[in-house]
């Protein structure tokens, strides 16, 4: 009979994570030489969710910031709402990011990133709001982790994709810069490749194809101006040579070598990302890497 192996764990797909923070970083945020922080967020009790269609709330552990996203009617579409509170003011300020339609061909999820990145007093390197008061109020940046799933015959694939947007304060009100920086966070899929004794026998008992993708984003501790941002990837297939491009049936029999988990070198790769232009820009084009990072 052919043997199925067992899926191998993968990182659950909660946006882009950063490997160097512990649980410990809601205590400890990590600073930049700017003095911009990068802080993680504290899932809210159930109870304060809000509507049926939101998201958990998270939140900073000072709760000056929380976010969460929403849909609005249509079940392809939703927002990400974040609230700012003011010390001493009733009510939160309150602004919504819409986020354009998911895949229609595919099951899709937008979730808050755990994370919010505060900026230093004068980070943005832009106007300066003459008026005192809004000077002095905290610019952020934000995200949400946009997630697809479909089903295979025999296997299924994800991916998720992590979008910055930056809040900014100015004279005439605040302003939302909506995607300042855009990147594959993970991915996984999972392919039969056996339909038979005979394709058992050649693929060493191996039934399925893996592959799996992995974002670590970080603030680089000697950022000034703009945070500066790592983004290091990490991306593996199973069994060694297995590609997504080529027909599994057309390539020789597995050997018992073969029968491991192979790194990707051009898929994990690690880039520097700087504010330019209004948008993060990597300090070299990132690779094609449609294999790991789309369904």
């Amino acid at each position: 009979m052919p043997r199925t192996l067992q899926r191998r764990p993968l990182l659950a797909a909660v946006g882009v994570l950063l490997a160097s923070i512990s649980s410990a970083a809601v205590a400890t945020p990590v600073h930049d030489r700017a003095g911009n922080r990068l802080e993680a967020l504290i899932e809210q009790p159930a109870a304060q969710a809000g509507a049926e269609q939101a998201s958990a709330r998270f939140c900073t552990a000072d709760r000056q910031w929380c976010v969460r996203t929403a849909r609005e009617g249509d079940e392809h579409a939703s927002q990400l709402q974040i609230e700012h509170h003011l010390p001493g003011a009733a009510e939160p300020h309150t602004w919504f990011i819409p986020l354009d339609s998911a895949d229609a061909d595919a099951a899709g999820t937008d979730q808050p990133w755990p994370f919010i990145v505060r900026l230093a007093p004068g980070a943005d390197a832009g106007q300066v709001p003459s008026d005192p008061q809004q000077a002095a109020l905290e610019n952020v940046l934000v995200g949400v982790q946009r997630s697809v799933t479909t089903m295979y015959s025999g296997g299924d694939a994800g991916a998720s994709t992590l979008v910055l947007s930056r809040i900014r304060h100015m004279d005439d009100g605040i302003q939302i810069d909506p995607d300042v920086l855009t990147l594959p966070a993970d991915g996984h899929a999972m392919i039969r490749a056996c339909f038979g004794e005979q394709d058992s026998t050649r693929r060493a008992g191996a039934c399925h194809d893996e592959y799996s993708f992995h974002g670590v984003l970080t603030l680089d501790p000697a950022g000034q101006g703009m945070p500066v941002l790592r983004y290091a990837t990490t991306a593996t297939r199973f069994p060694v040579g297995a590609s997504r491009l080529q027909d599994s049936q057309a390539r020789g029999p597995l050997r018992k070598q073969d029968l491991r988990t192979q790194t990707d070198p051009t898929c994990s790769f690690q880039r520097v990302l700087r504010f330019d232009g209004g948008r993060y820009q990597p300090d070299t084009p990132l690779p094609e890497c449609g294999e790991f990072t789309e369904l």
